[in-house]
């Protein structure tokens, strides 16, 4: 299935993230795709917001960061990761990606997730970010 949005803001964009999120199912891996400063943590952090967080930064200098989740029904751990510094499969792997996406209890977020398309699960979530204008980005949703 294919959704397209258009967002003005980071408030709308993390309100399309939020929205997103209330739907989500268990074992989901998110991945989002555009260039720097297209709005995939913003994007994540609208995200995050549903799941209690007031506070979540970009893990590009720490490829992953992990946020316990107390107050959703099936999605226990947020995981957060940026592959934008990583440059071979075993790299990614040392973060035991295969098996956080394996736990049904866990929701993934992957950024630059194309570098490594080889590998990422088949069930999933893609988000196309495009910047129209300075401020307008379309976000574009592929649900696998």
């Amino acid at each position: 299935m294919e959704q397209l949005f258009v967002s003005s803001s980071t408030q709308e964009t993390q309100a399309i993230a939020a929205e997103l999120a209330a739907k989500l199912e268990s074992g989901t891996t998110i991945c989002l795709y555009g260039d720097l400063a297209a709005g995939k943590t913003t994007f994540t952090q609208g995200l995050a917001t549903v799941f209690g967080f007031t506070r979540l930064v970009s893990p590009t200098f720490l490829i992953m960061r992990e946020y316990p989740v107390s107050h959703h029904h099936t999605i226990k751990t947020l995981y957060h990761l940026d592959l934008y510094r990583l440059n071979s499969v075993e790299e990614i792997k040392a973060f035991d990606v295969e098996e956080i996406w394996s736990d049904p209890t866990n929701l993934l977020v992957i950024e630059w997730p194309e570098k490594f398309v080889d590998i990422l699960p088949k069930k999933r979530i893609d988000i196309f970010f495009k910047a129209t204008t300075e401020n307008q980005r379309e976000i574009r949703f592929l649900t696998h």
